[in-house]
């Protein structure tokens, strides 16, 4: 089961709960491309929590670009760690 399932499983189990779903990129390419690229990547995670049952109005999508690394960009390791999607409970 991949992690988009096992969350509308948890989001259905949990109707109260609500979530920010926050798109990141690494450091590659310019800002605006980064900022367009971290919030398709949101938008496209919500869509499938939307397809998987849960009401558009438990969850809003943010791109947040390369603005909040997690790790350095200067490997490709911490580029790697860079692009992801984070949940925050609203």
């Amino acid at each position: 089961i991949d992690y988009v399932s096992r969350l509308a499983l948890f989001l259905k189990e949990n109707p109260t709960i609500r979530l920010e779903i926050a798109g990141h990129t690494d450091n590659s390419g310019n800002k605006e491309s980064n900022l367009k690229l971290s919030q398709t990547r949101a938008d496209e995670v919500k869509k499938q929590l939307v397809i998987a049952g849960i009401n558009e109005q438990r969850l809003s999508a943010k791109g947040f670009g390369d603005t909040k690394p997690i790790k350095p960009n200067a490997t490709p390791e911490g580029k790697t760690w860079n692009r992801r999607v984070e949940f925050i409970r609203l």
